[in-house]
């Protein structure tokens, strides 16, 4: 028997309100520093809390998701700062209610964003009984679900 086995990475792009606050965040911690060195030393503490949290904050904005598919079984892991996996959703193939292209909405269903962020990335869902899943396949991905689900 030929095994199918596809396995691909999409790094997670911050958005632009997170590029937001990392910027408020930056020019706020550099106004408290040059407070503290010219008006009131205590500020120097206020600097420092937004600094380490900012620290923190930006770090847990470094992640990638890995998709792996091996003879129906769809698993999806969450790779944070290249040294932490954490298995993130699993389903088999033969759970798939449906395989779209775009980003699908139903009422009464929780829905899993499991993208890159990047707006001008390909996005599918997959529809299941409980969840709609979007992700961002590769093109053998793709070709492996024409032959099941012929809406693509």
């Amino acid at each position: 028997m030929k095994d199918v086995v596809f396995e691909w990475y999409i790094p997670y792009i911050p958005g632009k309100k997170q590029l937001l606050l990392k910027a408020v965040i930056t020019s706020a911690v550099l106004v408290f520093l040059f407070d503290a060195f010219v008006f009131a030393p205590g500020m120097f503490y206020f600097a420092l809390a937004l600094a380490v949290f900012g620290f923190f904050l930006f770090r847990s904005w470094k992640f990638e998701y890995e998709y792996v598919y091996v003879n129906g079984d769809f698993t999806v892991s969450k790779i944070i700062r290249k040294a932490k996996r954490k298995d993130i959703y699993q389903a088999d193939r033969l759970r798939f209610d449906d395989f779209v292209k775009g980003r699908a909405t139903v009422p009464g269903k929780s829905v899993k964003d499991l993208t890159s962020g990047r707006p001008d990335a390909a996005v599918y869902t997959i529809k299941t009984a409980q969840q709609l899943v979007y992700i961002e396949p590769c093109e053998d991905f793709l070709n492996e679900m024409k032959k099941y689900y012929h809406g693509l």
